[in-house]
């Protein structure tokens, strides 16, 4: 009897769910999202209650944006089976399971750029997203000021303080994640570069940065982002290269 109960309530929130998508967002964007619950790895049995309201939640609140992605979905800009069987798995998990509601715009910019960048790769796509999920919002602040996107959200803090042990924190993360780099100077070799200033630092993005940072974002401007590193040129006397032979005394 508590099986069936707890069954017909499992049917009636889902119910309630794509309701909700259909009115939001529109009939498409319910086909899309019942498609791909049945394919999410994790998804099946998900759903506690409290993480459909969660999700029913965001519908509304990114409603406009997600629309926007319907839209796209149904130009057939990108073949529907890659969409549904591929894409549409990976991003409603995360749009599911995700604990911070500042992070969601993040993963519906990264759909909407597979369809404007025309992204069939998927191995690519799951890396990009692999990355989104071991960031937290504030890893994604920083992030954006070293793509001269924000200003630094850590700017002004106190020296010793629990925000300036997080910047740093911050800063080891998104370059062990190869999101970023810092000029190799022997001041970098000698201190560390996370010890460093952020001037000091010159903190660029790698390759690797440059093209996960244009696939969450709408607003990186690549020569803006140029613009601002080239003040971090170092001179030859301060750089460190392969080229140098070692001195012993």
């Amino acid at each position: 009897m508590d099986e069936r109960r707890g069954g017909e309530e499992c049917m009636d929130i889902m119910t309630n769910f794509f309701k909700v998508t259909k009115e939001q967002i529109g009939e498409e964007a319910t086909v899309l999202f019942e498609y791909a619950l049945d394919l999410a790895p994790y998804l099946g049995k998900f759903l506690q209650a409290r993480k459909i309201w969660r999700a029913e939640k965001r519908i509304k609140e990114h409603s406009k944006q997600l629309k926007e992605i319907q839209k796209l979905y149904s130009s057939e800009i990108l073949s529907r089976d890659f969409i549904q069987e591929r894409v549409g798995p990976i991003f409603l998990a995360d749009f599911i399971e995700e604990h911070e509601d500042a992070k969601i715009v993040y993963i519906l910019n990264g759909v909407e750029n597979i369809f404007i960048n025309n992204n069939t790769d998927e191995s690519l796509i799951i890396y990009y997203y692999d990355t989104l999920r071991e960031l937290r919002y504030e890893d994604i602040r920083k992030l954006y000021y070293y793509s001269a996107i924000t200003d630094d959200p850590y700017s002004n803090i106190t020296l010793n303080s629990p925000r300036a042990a997080l910047s740093q924190q911050i800063y080891i993360k998104l370059e062990k994640l190869y999101l970023i780099k810092s000029a190799k100077t022997y001041n970098a070799l000698q201190h560390g570069p996370e010890m460093l200033s952020e001037e000091d630092r010159r903190v660029e993005l790698t390759d690797y940065g440059k093209e996960f940072i244009k696939f969450i974002s709408k607003d990186f401007d690549i020569e803006k982002y140029e613009d601002k590193i080239r003040k971090y040129e170092v001179a030859e006397s301060e750089r460190i290269t392969r080229n140098v032979k070692a001195s012993f005394g």
